[in-house]
């Protein structure tokens, strides 16, 4: 946890399986390697499985809040929704449609799980993409699923060195999710957020194994910040609505670990009466400006309605505002993504 001025800064990770589905881990195990890797929270979601959930396993596992949602598919293996706080795990036979409006008729957290794979269907190694984006009630979607990144690069003359050096493959969200995302958020809040979807899977090779994307190596990539406007409560009922109520606000920002600790990034608006963050919103942009703050030294870039309009190297950007519109921020180390913002909406 790091707390500023202004909010509270929670690091965690989301989009997590046990043994409970096709993990390699129990739910013990995992809790413990993300508390010995200083992880705030993380949010499990094994495939049609809340079994931990119900047997009571929520809670805090020394520092790190673990919470429980699950991985509902559709018949055809597509359309991968991640639900937390549902009453149940819903039909297998509901359509996408359907399974999206009744997650969100029960009040759960609904974010779309690895959207942008457009590697074949078929196969050893089939996509799962996201088709029904006539879906309505969803809360959030992964701009970024480390897991969906690595399998749609996986190719036969690449296999050794992505099976070794999983993280280095890691470039950034794809355009066309971030279009997709943009566009939605013109509409009605979308959070953008980070998925690890880890399994830790063992490969044979030869006379050796492997684990492929090992949960200590996951944890230390793709990271979920929550702004929190209090400090994260010790009540486990307060706590899991701090949470699902951060992300559903957007009030966030995700980054990529292995480029650097992101701890601390800024990126607000403000005019003459008011300084917002991520997830808020200005009547206007009379008189206002954005300010990015980074870390590091690092290539920023400030996007209004999906396009860029301003863009520097340095760790700081101010920008005065010419027009209405939705802001975010994208910040990149050679070329490589590190930070990604969610928006700040202005007169809007």
């Amino acid at each position: 946890m790091k707390k500023t001025d202004r909010y509270y800064e929670y690091q965690g990770c989301i989009h997590i399986h046990t043994t409970a589905s096709d993990g390699t881990k129990n739910l013990e195990e995992v809790a413990e390697i993300a508390s010995a890797v200083d992880l705030d929270f993380i949010l499990v979601a094994d495939h049609m499985n809340l079994d931990y959930r119900f047997a009571g396993k929520e809670g805090y596992y020394k520092n790190t809040l673990v919470l429980i949602g699950y991985e509902h598919n559709d018949p055809e293996d597509c359309n991968h929704y991640l639900l937390f706080e549902s009453s149940d795990v819903l039909p297998a036979d509901m359509t996408p449609q359907e399974y999206v409006a009744e997650g969100a008729r029960q009040g759960a957290l609904g974010i779309i799980a690895h959207p942008d794979e457009i590697r074949s269907r078929v196969g050893k190694y089939p996509s799962y993409p996201w088709l029904a984006w006539d879906a309505e009630g969803f809360d959030g979607i992964e701009i970024w699923n480390q897991m969906s990144e690595w399998m749609e690069k996986l190719k036969p003359y690449n296999k050794i060195k992505m099976l070794f050096s999983p993280r280095k493959s890691m470039r950034s969200p794809t355009d066309r999710i971030l279009q997709i995302w943009d566009d939605l958020n013109l509409k009605k809040k979308i959070s953008g957020i980070a998925g690890i979807d880890v399994h830790a899977y063992p490969l044979k090779l030869g006379p050796f194994q492997i684990i492929i994307f090992p949960y200590k190596v996951q944890f230390q990539s793709l990271r979920t910040h929550l702004l929190l406007r209090e400090e994260l409560s010790s009540d486990l009922d307060i706590a899991r609505k701090q949470v699902y109520d951060g992300i559903r606000d957007c009030r966030l920002f995700i980054s990529n670990y292995r480029w650097g600790d992101a701890s601390g990034f800024e990126f607000a608006a403000r005019n003459d009466s008011r300084l917002v963050t991520a997830g808020g919103s200005l009547t206007d942009y009379n008189k206002a400006e954005i300010i990015i703050k980074t870390p590091d030294k690092a290539r920023i870039i400030l996007i209004r309605n999906g396009k860029c309009i301003s863009e520097m190297n340095g760790d700081r950007l101010e920008c005065k505002l010419k027009e209405n519109g939705l802001y975010r921020t994208e910040v990149y180390k050679k070329n490589r993504g590190w930070i990604f913002s969610n928006h700040i909406r202005i007169g809007l």
